[in-house]
């Protein structure tokens, strides 16, 4: 009699328990907060330079961020001031009325002034130095994972990395067009594990099966970014991933260069193309 008490104790404990998990909870989003969000570039790449200035938008709406208009954009290099001016077309998109290309070494500081504050802020600047890039690449390889013709390509490149530390962010293109064109497509590393040493095939790039057939011509994007900015897209890459709502952290903030409680990022980065016709052998 005793068990069976102790039994039906356990299991009312067990359903109480279980009942609990579905109390509602309202939670305030603080749905009049706006922050300014810039998304900026300089690279070498002649016409890639660009600054896209939007609003963070309220946690339930379901609609692409709007455009801020109207804004004063400068960038300089310590010897040279380029001015930005809005795209006729996209709203919030400015890029610099003289074409220019970075370089590297020199620190780049943005300044953005806004006609209307945006979470009581007008001002917003940022500093970023373009690092050193390593184009000591030989060739890269594009193979099927397990060579079987429905498995996933992997793309590895063979080069000598510098003796110094270095992070960065590859991309790929298929014929000329970006396939890697979302944040969570993007590789990211450092060199710890082989730092000064010949990398010899290293996996640096996967992509799904129906990317690419044989014959195309394949680009690997290497680009040598900084420290805080290969941090940046790593917390970004993490906060958008799947959670497990038992095991996982709870969301943060994503780090910035931006000042006046700003977000997103304003880089400064070389990349190099090296390229290589796709020969499928699982279809040999």
């Amino acid at each position: 009699m005793k068990q069976s008490y102790i039994h039906i104790t356990l299991i009312a404990l067990i359903l109480g328990l279980m009942s609990s998990c579905t109390e509602r909870i309202d939670i305030d989003l603080d749905e009049n907060y706006q922050r300014l969000v810039v998304d900026g570039r300089i690279t070498r790449i002649p016409g890639a330079q660009y600054v896209m200035l939007t609003k963070t938008a309220d946690y339930f709406v379901n609609q692409p961020p709007s455009g801020v208009s109207g804004a004063t954009v400068t960038v300089d290099d310590g010897e040279n001031t380029f001015d930005f001016i809005e795209d006729s077309v996209y709203a919030g998109l400015y890029k610099p009325i003289d074409s220019f290309v970075g370089e590297i070494g020199k620190t780049y500081h943005l300044e953005i002034s806004l006609q209307e504050a945006i979470g009581e802020k007008s001002f917003f600047e940022a500093l970023e130095t373009m690092p050193p890039v390593s184009d000591d690449i030989d060739s890269v390889v594009v193979e099927r994972f397990d060579n079987k013709k429905e498995a996933p390509w992997l793309a590895g490149i063979y080069a000598q990395e510098p003796e110094r530390t270095d992070f960065y962010m590859f991309n790929a293109m298929r014929n000329g067009a970006m396939i890697t064109d979302s944040l969570w497509r993007i590789s990211l590393t450092d060199d710890r594990f082989f730092n000064g040493n010949y990398t010899n095939g290293i996996i640096v790039q996967f992509l799904y099966e129906d990317e690419l057939v044989d014959g195309d011509t394949f680009t690997l994007v290497l680009s040598n970014i900084t420290e805080q900015y290969y941090n940046y897209l790593l917390q970004a890459q993490t906060e958008i991933n799947p959670k497990n709502p038992l095991f996982s952290g709870p969301p943060a903030n994503v780090g910035t260069n931006l000042s006046n409680g700003a977000v997103g990022y304003f880089a400064a980065f070389p990349s190099e193309f090296t390229s290589t016709i796709v020969k499928d052998v699982a279809e040999e």
